[in-house]
């Protein structure tokens, strides 16, 4: 059998691409390397707890994340608009004003930053929320530690809130990703919330397999090599497509295709903690270590934010290390839970240690130049295209919408 489409990798990109072409009446398969799809985005469910891979979060503030997913379907339960940073042995809350007043002065009165800080910050947001989305990937571009600088945000500010904040969605403490990146991510932060689906974050791509026919995913199918018309599996089995899809993350690509990409890998760790105290907190704000120092980025508690991420009575906390000499110590949780002790007491003496997710391709590299996700890469043959990451943004959004394009491409050219 021809296929029109055969998809390599059943991540969001793919899936998407998949949905697609269903639509347009045109006949696909998706073969994915693994025995489950979402690539990067999956929920284990260990001992009653729901671990994603990697603490990670739905922005609502995507312009077309709602074109791609059926969110009210997604029952998503939202973080406050706010962070908790550690600064000289004390947390101090930085909220959003619209949605927290009460913290309105302890956020005016806090030791992070000073006033010119604040009026920086709101320069910023009136930069990014005022112009059509799209502008931003057509805007000169910078690594971000030289932007912030020339916006005229000060070094403590900028080592004490934009490290950690930056390097919890980029995976980047050293601020060298583009500018562009800083741009749409303080824009969807401004404009949305950061949630988490009831069920887990891999109920996303599982919502989109739902919506596509029940045999249109072939598990445990690992490509081996890419040609015009076909692809053959590593069991040596050939499949034929007018079309071929290389929809994986860039280091499968390049291996594929023997495309050399420009983006190292950043990695991860995530250490999920199991306990039945409960945070000094009334609202599960994301604590973000301000005194750069210790191996812990940030932390978070997705029981509070969905209660279905734990059993009755327990709290999930989940603790990100960037920082790839911390990463590499034999002992990460050991200093993980010292320094969590220095935090918050004796109590996490009791901490359950549930898992660690050692996650060593997290992310592409997103130095600048970067690519304008709006943008389709060109084909690689007249038969294979590619989407995903590649030539795009690392990024649910991106993703979704990368496949969502491919496909529509696909669909009115064929």
């Amino acid at each position: 059998m021809q296929y029109d489409a055969v998809i390599i990798g059943a991540g969001a990109a793919g899936l998407a691409c998949a949905k697609v072409l269903q639509d347009n009446n045109l006949s696909y398969t998706v073969l994915e390397s693994s025995n489950q799809p979402g690539g990067r985005i999956r929920t284990d469910v260990v001992d009653g707890f729901q671990l994603d891979h990697g603490f990670q979060v739905l922005q609502t503030g995507y312009p077309d994340v709602g074109q791609y997913l059926n969110l009210q379907g997604l029952q998503l339960k939202k973080f406050p608009a706010g962070v908790a940073v550690r600064f000289n042995g004390r947390f101090h809350t930085i909220a959003d004003p619209r949605h927290h007043p009460r913290h309105l002065f302890s956020t005016i009165a806090s030791p992070i930053g000073s006033f010119g800080d604040r009026l920086a910050m709101l320069k910023l947001a009136h930069h990014v929320c005022n112009c059509p989305f799209e502008d931003l990937f057509e805007q000169p571009e910078e690594r971000t530690i030289d932007y912030l600088g020339a916006c005229g945000f000060s070094q403590k500010f900028i080592r004490s809130f934009f490290v950690p904040f930056f390097a919890g969605a980029c995976l980047d403490r050293s601020l060298n990703a583009s500018s562009r990146v800083l741009k749409y991510l303080f824009r969807i932060f401004s404009m949305g919330d950061a949630a988490i689906p009831l069920g887990g974050m891999g109920e996303i791509p599982q919502q989109i397999v739902r919506s596509l026919a029940e045999d249109a995913i072939q598990y445990n199918s690992r490509v081996v090599e890419v040609s015009d018309g076909a692809v053959r599996l590593a069991d040596g089995k050939t499949i034929q497509g007018r079309q071929i899809v290389v929809a994986t993350p860039e280091s499968v690509l390049e291996e594929l295709l023997e495309i050399k990409t420009r983006s190292p890998a950043v990695g991860e760790s995530c250490i999920y903690y199991s306990s039945d105290w409960q945070p000094p907190f009334k609202e599960p704000f994301l604590l973000l270590n301000g005194d750069d120092c210790g191996p812990v980025n940030n932390i978070a508690f997705p029981s509070m934010v969905a209660p279905q991420y734990a059993p009755a009575g327990k709290t999930l906390i989940a603790v990100v290390v960037v920082d790839d000499e911390y990463r590499k110590k034999t002992d990460l949780e050991g200093e993980v839970r010292k320094q969590c002790g220095e935090w918050f007491g004796d109590a996490v003496n009791s901490w359950e240690h549930i898992r660690t997710y050692q996650i060593d391709q997290a992310l592409p590299d997103q130095c600048p130049p970067t690519h304008n996700p709006y943008l389709l890469p060109k084909p690689v043959s007249k038969n294979i295209r590619v989407c995903g990451e590649y030539q795009s943004l690392p990024g649910l959004q991106w993703a979704l919408m990368s496949g969502h394009m491919t496909g529509k491409h696909l669909a009115e050219s064929m």
